[in-house]
């Protein structure tokens, strides 16, 4: 998949595709989101397990 054809099955821009993949520290979380959603990623926050005192 090319940047642009990216870009709009995400709903951003080029240059925010461009920022990600060159490892933007301030990339949107909210945008990268959309972007794995477009490219069929799942992500998953999973809670460290409890600790035993």
């Amino acid at each position: 998949m090319r940047q642009d054809e990216l870009a709009g099955a995400a709903g951003v821009g080029v240059r925010f595709i461009v920022d990600l993949e060159a490892g933007k520290p301030t990339a949107q979380l909210g945008k990268a989101l959309q972007v794995l959603e477009a490219l069929g990623c799942r992500f998953e926050i999973v809670p460290p397990p409890e600790r035993r005192s």
